[in-house]
């Protein structure tokens, strides 16, 4: 694994430099560079790669859920880990269903910090496959957040193929089990346990004149799938 460049962001100054100090042993596998609020964290991301942003929730007048939809809006593919000594649910929904990588409970262990960090970069695998933990759905919503353009192609367990093709966030052409559009996704959504493949979108297609947002197109077919079950 290649050195990984991390962004910590806390309003705790003591605690950075005791984290400092805990990553000297880790300088090859980690390079760090940490602030302590939102604007300094967001100038770094847009001037440098980072692989991974660490944030505490609560971040003096600010809050580290505001930075993780900045990141997930400019930065699709920066892992996030959020911690917070008030967890409440509420808090992880919003986080999780923002893209958020991990929330772990302050205080915390550095060993626990290791462990999850081990974890979210053992699963990285060229990019190219997603792993089976991360629902299609909350691909598709971080990859319109983000208004990128990329194929998707779903192999559910059955062996049956089904692809998504989306540009600048929008679903351009989408087809599963002999159907189309909104209802190739929804019966997508549908499968458990799929193989998810992503790439880049170099399939050349007519552009429609009215391109639906993959954002509504993601409310229609959650609404259809309701109303099956």
């Amino acid at each position: 694994m290649s050195r990984k460049n991390i962004l910590i962001v806390d309003r705790d100054k003591n605690f950075l430099l005791e984290l400092r100090e805990a990553f000297i042993p880790f300088k090859n596998v980690y390079q760090l560079a940490f602030v302590s609020n939102l604007a300094k964290a967001q100038d770094i991301l847009r001037n440098f790669t980072v692989h991974m942003v660490i944030a505490n929730v609560q971040l003096s007048g600010e809050s580290g859920l505001e930075l993780l939809l900045s990141v997930r809006r400019w930065h699709a593919e920066t892992h996030i880990v959020l911690y917070s000594d008030e967890l409440t649910e509420e808090l992880k929904r919003s986080a999780y269903h923002s893209g958020v990588s991990a929330i772990i409970p302050y205080p915390f262990k550095f060993e626990e910090l290791l462990k999850v960090l081990a974890s979210i970069f053992a699963k990285e695998s060229g990019n190219t496959t997603i792993p089976d933990t991360i629902p299609l759905a909350d691909l598709l919503q971080l990859i319109g957040m983000g208004h990128h353009s990329t194929d998707i192609v779903i192999i559910n367990t059955k062996k049956e193929r089904g692809i998504i093709r989306i540009r600048q966030g929008n679903l351009i052409e989408a087809e599963a089990a002999g159907q189309q559009g909104v209802n190739a996704v929804t019966e997508m959504l549908s499968w458990e346990s799929p193989t998810i493949k992503t790439c880049k979108g170099v399939h050349e297609i007519r552009l429609p004149t009215h391109p639906v947002p993959l954002h509504d197109a993601l409310i229609q077919a959650a609404a259809r799938l309701d109303e099956k079950s």
